[in-house]
């Protein structure tokens, strides 16, 4: 198995360095990754200034640009002559739940790579990176790494997504402290948590108004803590066909439903509760995608 994986977080990130350790041990990888932090950076290219890439002494690929900038290059040009089976992104410093994904640059990577036809996986370690003890963060990253190794040795996933044009499957493990504390698997839909502060207007040094943007939410009440994710789907190997269950991926009764979508983090199948009750989230994201009933309703209006 050949398989790429870039992430936003640095060429240096733990969470990179242990999804190539445990990515390893399924086939040959190759790690093309940004020089620099990227986060939020979404699926921007740089189109208007060259890019610049280092070979590090570990054989990882630094690049002068954004995550979606290395998966363009490595499959275009450093890495054209090889057939990528997957491309991964990640181990994410952070949780990519909800709309985060609209902005991350993990998931933006892989986007990028399920343009080009390659199946696509984001990986995110929900609370990675606020440990202040760099050895137990690294063993979150480990745990983390070896469920996608399981996601992907145990499961029929990746031959399934190979089938689905235009999805990324957007990935969530718990933080946790031992790999047993994991619940299982969940097929989950994106949630959506209010942004408790987007903007933060700071002074800086030399007394200049900025703004510090943040997608930081606010806290779900006691009531919404205790609710367990009973209605998303548990992934087993002899029923991942449910990631072509229109009720996942298109949610048409969601999608027709105002009240819902205005407050639509009060769902019990989302990524934000499976998370919360321990279970990895799996999430199926389509992008490409033109809403056949939307666009009947829209064409009745101008034609």
């Amino acid at each position: 198995m050949n398989i790429l994986i870039s992430n936003d977080d640095g060429v240096h990130a733990p969470g990179l360095l242990a999804l190539y350790e445990a990515l390893s041990a399924l086939g040959v990888v190759k790690v093309v990754a940004p020089a620099t932090e990227q986060s939020g950076s979404a699926s921007a290219l740089n189109i208007s200034q060259p890019l610049y890439t280092q070979e590090l002494a570990s054989g990882f690929i630094a690049v002068t640009g954004s995550p979606a900038d290395c998966v363009y290059l490595a499959l275009n040009q450093l890495y054209r002559d090889i057939k990528f089976d997957c491309v991964i992104t990640g181990i994410n410093s952070g949780a990519n739940l909800g709309q985060d994904v609209l902005f991350s640059g993990t998931f933006g990577a892989a986007l990028t790579a399920q343009l080009f036809g390659i199946p696509a996986i984001a990986t995110s370690l929900v609370g990675g990176g606020i440990k202040s003890n760099v050895q137990d963060e690294m063993v979150k990253y480990h745990i983390a790494a070896a469920e996608i190794v399981k996601l992907l040795d145990e499961t029929p996933l990746l031959a399934e997504i190979k089938g689905l044009p235009y999805h990324v499957l957007n990935v969530n493990i718990p933080d946790v402290n031992c790999i047993t504390e994991i619940k299982g698997r969940k097929i989950t839909r994106l949630g959506h948590s209010h942004i408790a502060r987007p903007v933060h207007p700071v002074t800086d040094p030399r007394g200049r108004d900025a703004y510090w943007l943040s997608l930081r939410k606010g806290e779900l009440s006691s009531k919404q803590k205790g609710v367990q994710p009973i209605n998303a789907i548990t992934v087993e190997t002899h029923d991942i066909g449910t990631l072509n269950n229109a009720d996942v991926l298109n949610n048409a009764d969601v999608l027709n439903n105002a009240d819902v979508l205005n407050d639509i983090d009060v769902l019990n199948d989302t990524d934000v509760y499976a998370v919360a009750a321990g279970y990895i989230s799996i999430s199926p994201v389509r992008v490409h995608h033109t809403p056949t009933h939307t666009l009947n309703r829209l064409s009745a209006l101008v034609s």
